[in-house]
């Protein structure tokens, strides 16, 4: 009876995971300057957002059809979660693994908005959804605080890349 317990357990827990492949930690914010300071042809797409915040929710299958029309190419989509770090199993974790998210996922851990908000971008209020596509080596850095479509976000990253 052990063993079969035992192996629920093991099922439940596996269940709940992320697909294989995919990163999911949680991070303070000297790592989040770490990824957003990548020198290198790269362009990254970071999008700020929460479980909890409607219009991120909504925005983020159009986020994911567009890390596949650009695998390959030079393009990064980045997720950065703004849950509560006691939600990172109940509530991130379910999510990431309901919608199948092969992109890299970081709960970013800082309670303290106000202490890196303006560090992440000047013009940047704390609005949920925000997004912003960083390219250093090129000198892109544009904030967008609001929800996308495909096609809006599509029309920003296509001349970028190409």
């Amino acid at each position: 009876m052990k063993n079969i317990l035992g192996l629920f357990v093991l099922l439940a827990i596996l269940n709940a995971l992320p697909c294989a492949g995919q990163t999911v930690a949680i991070i303070k914010f000297p790592q989040l300057q770490e990824l957003m300071g990548k020198q290198n042809d790269t362009t990254y797409i970071f999008n700020f957002w929460a479980t909890w915040c409607g219009p991120c929710v909504k925005e983020f299958p159009e986020f994911q059809a567009l890390s596949s029309t650009y695998a390959g190419k030079k393009v990064k989509f980045i997720f950065i979660s703004l849950d509560f770090k006691k939600d990172f199993e109940t509530a991130l974790i379910p999510f990431l693994a309901k919608h199948n998210v092969k992109d890299d996922v970081f709960l970013l851990d800082e309670p303290d908005y106000n202490s890196w908000i303006d560090k992440v971008e000047t013009a940047w209020n704390g609005d949920l959804p925000s997004t912003v596509i960083l390219n250093n080596a090129r000198k892109i850095k544009q904030l967008y605080p609001h929800e996308f479509t495909y096609e809006e976000l599509d029309k920003i990253i296509k001349p970028i890349v190409q």
